[in-house]
């Protein structure tokens, strides 16, 4: 069993750097109609509320509410509530990168690039008060699970991307439906990289080195964060409205099993990595104590 929590004060220079982003982050999300250029190639990853309602709910969070203690399990609501709006008013911004040196030939729609690039430095500082300064419980045990889950996860679109370079056919409506040859199992690389990553954040070897490790399982969670709610929100959208989905000659369960498994994948990695990072600091108090 795993016992409370608690969380350290915040910070007066915390505090205000934290309402800061916020308030860049509502601020850009105003301004940005008055300046986009709009193109039907730029893109539309989280609704124009996100970030509206990220900065306000970010910003009442982190107001100061000495008189009133009351309100303090309020605002660990109002900064859990604005931490996963500010993700979200995120995403897309690897696509954006990706436009900018012309990996992707589309124009980039710098407004909606500025917006994302705050939201994306609000959301570190939110996640960084929201985790960091959360001090578990002498008698608290990390579970271990959560690298188990996050392995599994990671693993239907390389599998099945095997399962087609092999000439399988499972999920598609026609043989080749999920590309020729072994040049579209490229593609799953990464996601064989994130298994292998969710595995090794399970046990705490002392010869792999805790900061590269914790590097790594953070920003991975960062990366798939910014695109999984974006392709799930669009697989639901498209779902909703009826979208053809027959003419790609892929199953509607395939896309359903991929964008599912790459949006609870962020969560599960990030709660290992949270694991880890956890173990790991236990495991080097206890040797500088013995070695004291």
């Amino acid at each position: 069993m795993e016992s409370p929590s608690r969380h350290t004060p915040i910070r007066r220079a915390e505090r205000r750097t934290a309402i800061a982003l916020c308030a860049a982050v509502l601020a850009a999300a105003v301004l940005e109609p008055f300046v986009r250029k709009w193109s039907a190639t730029a893109g539309t990853f989280a609704p124009d509320w996100a970030p509206l309602a990220a900065g306000a709910l970010g910003t009442a969070g982190f107001i100061s509410s000495q008189s009133r203690p009351r309100w303090a399990r309020v605002q660990q609501v109002l900064r859990w509530s604005g931490l996963a709006l500010m993700v979200w008013a995120a995403n897309g911004l690897p696509f954006d990168l990706l436009r900018m040196t012309r990996l992707i030939p589309l124009p980039v729609d710098w407004p909606g690039l500025a917006t994302k690039t705050v939201a994306f430095a609000a959301a570190v500082v939110l996640a960084w008060l929201a985790v960091a300064r959360l001090v578990p419980s002498a008698s608290t045990r990390p579970a271990t699970w959560y690298g188990y889950a996050a392995f599994v996860l990671a693993l239907p679109y390389p599998v099945l991307r095997t399962c087609w370079a092999l000439g399988g056919t499972l999920g598609l409506r026609w043989p080749g439906a999920g590309g020729h040859g072994w040049a579209p199992w490229l593609l799953a690389i990464p996601w064989l990289l994130a298994a292998a990553l969710s595995l090794l954040l399970v046990p705490t070897w002392r010869w792999m080195p805790r900061r590269l490790m914790l590097t790594a399982g953070w920003c991975a969670t960062a990366i798939v964060a910014m695109i999984g709610p974006t392709v799930f929100r669009s697989f639901i959208s498209a779902l909703v409205s009826g979208g053809d989905f027959n003419r790609v000659g892929i199953a509607l369960w395939v896309f359903g099993l991929f964008y599912v498994s790459w949006f609870l994948w962020a969560i599960a990695a990030g709660a290992a990595t949270r694991s880890y990072q956890l173990r790991t600091a236990r495991t080097t108090n206890v040797i500088a104590e013995a070695s004291a």
